[in-house]
């Protein structure tokens, strides 16, 4: 399919031009894309990067035009560009699929090309709305359980005890609360988190951590390419998926394990002068003693009791039986491929002082401030 886009304004830099054009091409990509995901058949629009304050995109259904603000792509993570394309692309359903342009801008058929499009609830909007979203009031929203984040806080005593207690507890009540909510068919907000650490392959210790979120924390997690308009050069990301309450915690955790980790291997490399080449081995290690414990306290019975199906289920079969979590994943990915990743090669001495190490590894809430901005983009 050629390329349709509009022709850069004059007086910009060749180098800001060039970068134009990439972000043109990109988006030419992600509409085809979008369209091939959902498989909708809608026709390829003029796009137009627009210098305009006031909009952050527009759909011009008379002439097929699409326009896109260069201070939305400069500013703000592609995610949050992907929304508002697809929150535009609604707009263009509307007009060619449904036949229903005539009606109210963000009515009711607008509503259900949303649904169609998997575009994300807080982008449904119209569009002076979506100032205050882009301000952060999503993330503001994704904040730990309360007694799951006064538990972690616990998890920092210097007594190894009460510090193991306080991590178990707090492992347990997300359990619990999982299994409440969803017996309970309580309604859930789910959302999603991109953590992009500007690398064109996932690391095997990113994937390490990634599998711990989706085997012990109640999210879903995907392995996907982001473009960044910065750059303009596409990277491997992790998104995780889940309950904003769960979200919450496996970005918490998430944090804390890069972090530890890296603290780690430093006190490991200065006291066995190990190589950096053993860096990799001796992060596994660790990752595969935290697996191991949160095994442990994965198969206790919970403090309560609970339906016999839901009480000896796995954090899989519970989100399995998330229907809402089903809903939004599907949604907002109705094709996913599987793909099975041969093992890295490993030294024996630095894998097994790291699993040692990772068998005693408390995770605990760091004690920050609540005002801090907390972005929807994690960096290492």
């Amino acid at each position: 399919m050629p390329a349709r886009r509009q022709a850069m304004g004059r007086g910009m830099s060749d180098t800001e031009s060039e970068l134009q054009r990439i972000w043109l091409e990109q988006l030419l990509a992600e509409h085809e894309q979008i369209c091939l995901l959902h498989g909708l058949h809608l026709s390829t629009p003029v796009f137009e990067i627009s210098d305009d304050m006031n909009l952050a995109g527009a759909w011009t259904g008379g002439f097929a035009g699409l326009k896109m603000a260069g201070w939305l792509i400069r500013n703000h993570g592609w995610d949050v560009v992907l929304e508002v394309l697809r929150h535009e692309m609604a707009h263009q359903y509307v007009h060619e699929v449904m036949g229903r342009g005539h009606e109210r801008d963000h009515g009711p058929a607008f509503q259900e090309a949303c649904q169609h499009l998997g575009v994300h609830p807080l982008f449904c909007r119209a569009s002076g709305s979506l100032p205050h979203l882009l301000q952060g009031e999503r993330d503001r929203r994704r904040v730990l359980p309360a007694k799951v984040e006064k538990l972690l806080a616990l998890a920092q005593s210097s007594n190894e005890h009460e510090a193991a207690l306080a991590m178990e507890k707090a492992n347990g009540l997300l359990r619990k609360y999982n299994i409440s909510r969803i017996e309970g068919q309580a309604l859930s907000r789910y959302d999603y988190l991109i953590i992009n650490e500007g690398k064109k392959r996932i690391s095997a210790v990113q994937r390490g951590i990634a599998a711990l979120l989706k085997d012990f924390f109640y999210v879903k997690v995907i392995v996907c390419r982001q473009f960044d308009a910065a750059s303009g050069q596409t990277f491997r990301v992790v998104e995780l998926i889940g309950a904003e309450e769960n979200l919450a915690v496996a970005e918490h955790v998430y944090s804390f394990l890069r972090e530890r980790l890296t603290a780690l291997w430093q006190t490991y490399r200065c006291h066995n002068a190990a190589p950096a080449r053993q860096r990799r081995s001796y992060q596994l290690g660790v990752l595969s003693g935290v697996r191991k414990r949160l095994a442990r306290r994965a198969v206790a019975p919970p403090p309560e009791p609970q339906s016999a199906a839901l009480a000896a289920s796995s954090c899989a079969l519970v989100c399995s039986m998330d229907k809402g979590l089903v809903s939004y994943y599907r949604q907002r990915h109705p094709r996913v491929s599987r793909r099975c990743h041969r093992g890295p090669g490993l030294h024996g001495g630095s894998f097994l002082a790291g699993r040692e190490e990772g068998g005693k590894l408390l995770i605990h809430r760091a004690v920050v401030s609540r005002s801090r901005p907390r972005g929807r983009l994690l960096s290492s």
